[in-house]
């Protein structure tokens, strides 16, 4: 039985190689190379400040102008559920890498820009630049709608005091695909 699996996973790693370079010649001409999207989901937010997690909704708006390359802008809100009295926002933009399997699209990204902590209990907040590294996949259901099926980022903070702040987030949503 192991010995199956091993001969189907190393099957599956054969054809993952291959089949990229068995591309027709018309294969660019045929596909449309530019694509924008917007989404919305839900946001699961580990703050790094408090021992307890956040739950919000994140809003992305991706434009694809190249096969591989594309930009993403995205806003997470972590306001719904925040147990410790402390929420974070983030409004970020910046580069996304894609690679293409039938319906199956994966990507990372480098994004940076503006990040705010507050502490509701007693109004304060504080905002801070921030960039993040990431990445996800998407699976498209139909010719308008994709599935984000994970988006995860490592965010970082660094004027943050007394430490780096380096929260992580991780969303599920769904997108519509405008053009």
């Amino acid at each position: 039985m192991k010995n199956k699996i091993y001969s189907l996973l190393f099957l599956v790693a054969g054809l993952l190689v291959v089949t990229p370079s068995l591309r027709a010649q018309a294969d660019y001409t045929a596909n449309k190379t530019s694509r924008v999207q917007v989404g919305a989901g839900y946001l699961f937010l580990k703050p790094d400040y408090v021992e307890t997690n956040i739950q919000g909704i994140s809003i992305w708006g991706d434009y694809d102008f190249l096969k591989h390359i594309g930009v993403e802008a995205s806003v997470h809100l972590g306001t719904i559920i925040t147990p410790s009295d402390i929420n974070e926002t983030s409004y970020m933009v910046g580069p996304r890498f894609l690679i293409h399997r039938r319906r199956l699209t994966g990507y990372a990204k480098f994004i940076f820009g503006r990040a705010t902590i507050t502490n509701t209990e007693n109004n304060l907040s504080s905002s801070y630049n921030a960039y993040a590294f990431g990445g996800g996949a998407e699976y498209k259901i139909s010719r308008k709608i994709n599935i984000r099926a994970i988006d995860f980022e490592l965010q970082k903070w660094p004027n943050f005091e007394p430490h780096t702040l380096s929260p992580i987030a991780i969303t599920v949503g769904a997108s519509y695909i405008i053009h």
